[in-house]
Parts: C-alpha cells; structure tokens; sequence
C-alpha cells in the first residue's frame, strides 16, 4: 500500500522517529518536518563526490548530507547535535558499530 502511495493516516501513525530520505530523489539536503507525536526526524541527502581538503591537499571524497528535526520541547538542541554527531562518526567509520 505503501509503494501504492495509499496509506492511510492511522497507518503511519504511532512512531517515535523518522528516517526519510530526499537523497533518492535527487535531493541535496533539505529540512525535514517532524509530525506530531514524533520527537525528530533525520533526512538523508544524496551521496556525491566533491572535492575536499585531506591532509593539506584537495582530494575527492564523499560525502552524504544529514538533517535533523527534533521537538524542543522535549530534546535539548545540544544532545541533538552529539547525536548527529555521533551517526557522522559511525556513518564514517562503520566497523565502530560492532563495537557498541
């Protein structure tokens, strides 16, 4: 139903949280919108290749674009912040998943 595009409301309700992705669509970034219970959402970009500086010296490298929403009346903007963080550091580097 969902591919269908035939959900209806009381089907996507009751999360938490929220993963959408604009990046499949040939999105860049954008800012996604947190819809009432949920206390955030993170938005996944497209994956492209630019350039970047490594080690003094300008490399091609990857990056993938986040963004995250989050109800302040519940989540501090800081905490927010080092958890995105934290998705960057695993996201990086993902063997340090099996270390959790």
């Amino acid at each position: 139903r969902a591919q269908e595009r035939a959900l209806n409301i009381n089907e996507v309700r009751g999360s938490t949280f929220t993963l959408t992705n604009f990046g499949a669509i040939a999105g860049i970034s954008g800012t996604p919108v947190i819809n009432y219970p949920e206390v955030g959402i993170l938005g996944l970009g497209r994956i492209m290749q630019v350039p970047m500086v490594k080690n003094g010296a300008i490399e091609i490298g990857t990056i993938l674009p986040l963004s995250l929403s989050v109800d302040h009346r519940l989540i501090d903007g800081g905490d927010a912040v080092r958890f995105l963080k934290d998705i960057m550091t695993w996201l990086s580097d993902p063997v340090s998943l099996l270390l959790l």
